[in-house]
């Protein structure tokens, strides 16, 4: 009897598999080009117009890494009002009046350059657009909607559920790029795509219940398993997937719960500022968990505290010290000796006398409201944080502002025009602030330190060239005040 319902059990599992309709190349994986449809799906575009490309590609400017696997599909909206598609055959038909389960990772990229047909100019495809998915009986063929999603407005990969209710039998699937509806004029945008799921047969009185993966966690700051740190600290980077709240993530440094993280359930981005070391190994830790399960990634900071012949070296003012005169009696009239003078380092001069600028200007040639562009400051596409090659640029500035305590600066960020204005906006914010901030960890009071992103708006040339966009992309600090 139990090898007779073990036999049945399995004749249903395998009916139940067998119902399954899978994916050819689900993840869109292929080598990276342009106006070419991954291995497995066939190019529906418009005629005349160039086919979906396999993303990241350094060609658009495409750099988001790919939710699942290496490579993802990109495909655009144009203000030609043509939009692009792929197809390709089902495992086995999707079958009329039967429900499914379906879903897919979508977001947008920030940059996504491209030239225009219409007016012949490289343009940023940048706007968001929506997904629409179609059954049909053939290649390109629609013939009925299956699911919309709203406009994937989103930068980080975002999981999309779809529940199907074809009325009539598919035996192809369509995915198609589109645009914000009601549309009046034809615009510009991209929406990018990975990890595909099967498509599941369900009861159609049932609701579609994304199922739960498993959390994932990766370190992006440190880069590697074991980072040696200073004084000026860090600030630890992670990507969390599959988990939403705080509750869900424990942060352990030196074995201690730490709590003081910021975390974005929407993009997964963790974040944490780290400031305070002991001496050697610190180990740190992020736990994710959910209902599916648990995950977790480790590193460790090395902190070395600095050589005393290495720590910087601070040297009082000196002071002429008057020569001790014997008391004189009132009664013997005398001229009193004139006072020493006091001497001070000038502010605008360090302990070996040599005078401190910003990009080669001295104190003496600023004056408040003056706006200064730091030519040496670089930030890689669509990032934020310092680099390698920034701490030279910004010690600069640490030490005009350590030898000149009186000057109150405004660091502000900009961007190019390839980006929309909240992308923008936050990009700039989070740069100026990133100076701001290294600037503090080194000893500059806050209270000196004011940070404002600018994102597109004061550009000081124009964005239609790569030179000119360079120049736009840049890091101005502005004197706010002099003399207290």
């Amino acid at each position: 009897m139990i090898f007779i319902l073990i036999a049945l059990f399995s004749l249903q599992e395998g009916i139940a598999q067998d119902d399954i309709i899978r994916l050819k190349n689900p993840s869109f994986e292929d080598l990276p080009r342009a106006g070419k449809a991954p291995l497995g799906w066939y190019d529906c575009g418009f005629p005349g117009e160039t086919a979906p490309d396999i993303q990241p590609n350094t060609t658009f400017g495409v750099s988001r890494p790919a939710y699942d696997g290496r490579t993802y599909l990109g495909m655009v909206v144009r203000d030609t009002d043509t939009w692009e598609r792929v197809s390709q055959r089902l495992s086995k038909a999707m079958q009329a009046n039967q429900c499914y389960s379906f879903s897919i990772f979508l977001c947008r990229s920030p940059l996504y350059e491209s030239r225009s047909q219409k007016t012949d100019l490289m343009t940023n495809y940048v706007r968001p657009s929506k997904l629409i998915i179609w059954g049909g009986d053939e290649h390109c063929a629609k013939r009925e909607q299956l699911g919309e999603t709203g406009l994937v407005s989103n930068y980080e990969w975002k999981q999309f559920d779809f529940k199907f209710e074809p009325t009539q039998t598919h035996t192809y699937i369509h995915f198609e790029a589109f645009y914000e509806t009601p549309v009046l004029f034809p615009y510009n945008g991209n929406v990018l795509l990975d990890n595909a799921s099967a498509i599941e047969p369900i009861p159609c009185d049932e609701n579609v219940i994304a199922k739960v993966k498993a959390p994932e966690v990766d370190f992006l700051v440190p880069a590697t398993k074991s980072q040696k740190v200073d004084e000026r600290g860090i600030t630890v980077q992670a990507r969390v997937k599959n988990v939403s709240p705080n509750l869900s993530i424990t942060f352990l440094v030196n074995g201690a719960s730490n709590t003081d993280f910021f975390f974005d359930p929407d993009t997964g981005i963790f974040q944490a500022d780290l400031r305070k070391f002991k001496k050697g190994r610190n180990p740190i830790q992020i736990i994710a968990r959910n209902e599916a399960g648990e995950s977790r990634d480790n590193a460790v900071l090395i902190y070395e505290q600095p050589a005393i012949a290495d720590a910087p070296v601070t040297v009082p003012p000196t002071y002429n010290k008057p020569t001790p005169q014997k008391e004189i009696p009132a009664e013997t009239p005398t001229r009193p000796a004139p006072p020493k003078t006091v001497e001070t380092p000038k502010p605008q001069e360090n302990t070996n006398g040599k005078e401190m600028t910003i990009e080669g200007i001295a104190r003496k040639d600023m004056k408040k409201g003056q706006t200064i562009k730091l030519n040496k400051l670089y930030f890689g596409v669509n990032e934020s944080s310092i680099n390698d090659k920034n701490p030279r640029a910004l010690d600069e500035i640490y030490r005009f502002l350590k030898y000149n305590p009186d000057v109150v600066i405004e660091i502000g960020g900009h961007t190019n025009g390839n980006c929309d204005d909240e992308y923008c906006d936050d990009l700039s914010e989070a740069r100026a602030k990133a100076v701001a901030d290294y600037l503090a960890a080194k000893g500059i009071d806050g209270n000196r330190l004011q940070y404002k992103g600018y994102g597109k708006r004061k550009p000081i040339s124009s964005n239609r060239t790569a030179v000119g966009r360079k120049k736009n992309q840049r890091v101005e600090i502005k004197i706010v005040s002099m003399n207290g």
